[in-house]
């Protein structure tokens, strides 16, 4: 086959060296078949292409595949040269290129926008948006990832769950103004007071979580402690100067608090079981009288 290939009508170009001819054969081949996946590709998944980008898809579609018969043709003239074959092809391949990138060109800015669109909405998908931290959502796919060792040490994570005590009272007095601004407050103690590989979160309303990687619950204890103390440092009065403009006087004593619960979850437990534990643990807080930590169910 070899020998074949080395005795070609014009092989001078190729010095006769059948290793050298084979080599162009190869990747010519090999080019084609590459362009020529690209088509089908697109092809195949047609159902998920906008109307709109159809004619561009199918014009894009027409120039890849004109530049691999274009490839195929090499392959063809090492045999039989029929540079007018190929010179005619490689015009044809020239306007169909030409016409793409002028389609290109009209269309990049938009494109490029769009995608920039589609990577914010998607951030946004996993924020909320009162509280500039994750969401439910953003959660179950943190804790769908979570690491399961360390080297040869098996990991250990925490959630914790916290719910303002009293919040419906302080919407109620103070209006929900004020109530926003308040857990808009308290999302910024979690996520200031917690490491970057830790995860803050807001469920709703007035609950939260906290992902603690690689954390025990005796640690994730001792940190839960440290933003009680730090949230019931937050001044009512205060936050209803910012929003409002006014002053309201708020009793010290009836300031904010919250309960918590904590469980140990591991790698790849599924998020309504680990939510379930550190639940039950919030619910135990708050019927021992809120205002406090407790450790749950692993």
């Amino acid at each position: 086959m070899v020998f074949i290939i080395g005795l070609m009508p014009h092989g001078s170009c190729f010095l006769w060296d059948p290793w050298l001819t084979s080599l162009h054969v190869v990747s010519d081949a090999g080019v084609s078949i590459a362009y020529f996946s690209i088509p089908v590709l697109l092809y195949l998944n047609r159902q998920h292409i906008e109307v709109a980008m159809r004619p561009l898809l199918l014009l894009f579609a027409a120039f890849i595949l004109s530049c691999g018969i274009g490839h195929s043709l090499n392959i063809w003239n090492i045999w039989h040269a029929n540079y007018w074959l190929e010179g005619g092809w490689t015009v044809i391949t020239a306007g169909i290129s030409l016409h793409t990138a002028l389609e290109l060109r009209q269309v990049a800015p938009m494109l490029l926008s769009t995608q920039q669109q589609l990577v914010t909405t998607q951030a946004m998908l996993l924020k909320d948006p009162l509280t500039e931290i994750a969401n439910r959502r953003g959660l179950e796919i943190a804790i769908a990832e979570l690491p399961s060792q360390k080297g040869n040490q098996l990991l250990k994570h925490s959630l914790v769950l916290l719910d303002l005590d009293g919040f419906k009272q302080v919407n109620d007095r103070h209006g929900h103004m004020v109530g926003d601004t308040l857990l808009h407050a308290v999302a910024q103690i979690l996520d200031n007071h917690t490491r970057s590989i830790d995860l803050a979160a807001r469920l709703g309303g007035d609950e939260f979580a906290l992902l603690m990687v690689g954390c025990s619950m005796v640690e994730a204890r001792a940190i839960a402690e440290k933003l009680c103390q730090a949230i019931r440092n937050i001044s009512l009065s205060e936050l209803s100067k910012d929003c409002l403009d006014t002053d309201i006087e708020v009793n010290v004593k009836t300031g904010i608090s919250v309960s918590v619960g904590i469980s140990e979850i591991s790698a790849k437990q599924r998020f309504n079981q680990a939510y379930k534990n550190a639940d039950t643990a919030l619910y135990e807080a708050k019927q021992n009288g809120k205002n406090q930590v407790v450790s749950g169910w692993t």
